[in-house]
């Protein structure tokens, strides 16, 4: 089954050029401030943020850093990649980011770029990092490659699918992977298609189920784990799928919101706040995922967000999509 994200991206990816052209603040609305906007074709797919500082990609090889909490942004030229960077994510001295053809590049110095040999050619949908070095990205068909040195080298580390798969349908033994987790104590947890979540424990090399794949189950497209016991995490996906863990992951209940469009994104704020965005939806929460409001300003109903996070720092909820844009959302 291919999921409409996939195919979004993929189209995306083969027929944009990246042009992004930084625009100043736009007044504020009530949810919603534009801090950059591109052209109309300039698409950006992930964000991440760690102790003040920011990196945002998209198509054509796109990186934008930010070093005031994402109040400004500039681009920054790299020369490690051409391909589009899918997602990235930022802990600690690591940065690492991820997109077509399995490529994945590192920061080896503020602005200053590399490629690394992952050893696939699969599209890289999600990377995490922890403040250790141990990453994981996970792709398309099952692809899971894991790193213990901050990227720089990559080895297969994916589950034995087959072992997974929802016995009474053979086509679930290859499920696309959208969200990685890596834990600072290096717990590592993979969610995506036919709804699964699959959890290695630190030191383990086994995987146990978090919630089962099954055939018809609503695929996963992001994940928020908190890293405090006290918080809540996550998953969001196909057509108002929300999945809410109190305990880390370890297991879920569903409070789907009311709308039939896909969730791409998920973020917390201290306070209850909660915020998903998605293909021409995006909600808010106040009370931990309790209850859902829609977003209805600006083009959050006509076109699309993806990844979203929080700056610790300043507070800010910010997230990147269409058009090369960066919002800034009140949660």
């Amino acid at each position: 089954m291919k999921s409409t994200i996939s195919t979004l991206l993929c189209g995306l990816v083969l027929s944009m050029a990246a042009n992004t052209s930084l625009a100043a603040g736009t007044p504020e609305g009530q949810y919603i401030q534009t801090i950059t906007s591109g052209i109309p074709h300039s698409a950006l797919f992930g964000i991440s943020f760690d102790a003040g500082t920011g990196v945002a990609v998209g198509i054509g090889g796109s990186v934008l850093t930010t070093g005031d909490g994402g109040a400004t942004w500039t681009p920054v030229k790299q020369d490690a990649t051409e391909l589009a960077l899918l997602a990235v994510e930022r802990r600690g001295s690591h940065t690492i980011a991820v997109g077509q053809l399995g490529v994945a590049i590192i920061e080896t110095a503020p602005g200053q770029w590399k490629k690394a040999d992952t050893g696939v050619e699969g599209r890289l949908l999600s990377v995490s990092v922890n403040s250790s070095g141990l990453a994981v990205a996970g792709g398309e068909f099952g692809l899971v490659i894991k790193s213990t040195d901050g990227g720089q080298t990559w080895a297969q580390a994916a589950p034995v699918w087959t072992d997974y798969a929802d016995p009474d349908q053979p086509g679930t033994a290859e499920p696309h992977i959208y969200s990685v987790h890596v834990s600072e104590r290096g717990d590592i947890t993979v969610a995506g298609e036919f709804g699964v979540i699959l959890r290695q424990d630190a030191g383990s090399d086994q995987w146990r189920v978090l919630n089962p794949l099954k055939a018809g189950t609503p695929t996963l497209f992001a994940m928020h784990l908190s890293d405090s016991p006290l918080g809540n995490s996550y998953a969001v996906g196909q057509a108002g799928e929300v999945l809410i863990s109190t305990n880390g992951g370890d297991s879920w209940f569903r409070n789907r919101a009311k709308t039939q469009s896909n969730f791409l994104g998920v973020t917390s704020a201290p306070g209850g706040k909660v915020v998903i965005t998605g293909m021409r939806v995006m909600m808010r929460s106040g009370n931990g995922g309790i209850d859902w409001s829609p977003i209805e300003e600006g083009d959050t109903t006509t076109d699309w967000y993806q990844a979203v996070r929080t700056e610790r720092g300043s507070g800010r909820i910010m997230a990147v999509g269409h058009a090369g844009r960066i919002i800034q959302i009140k949660g």
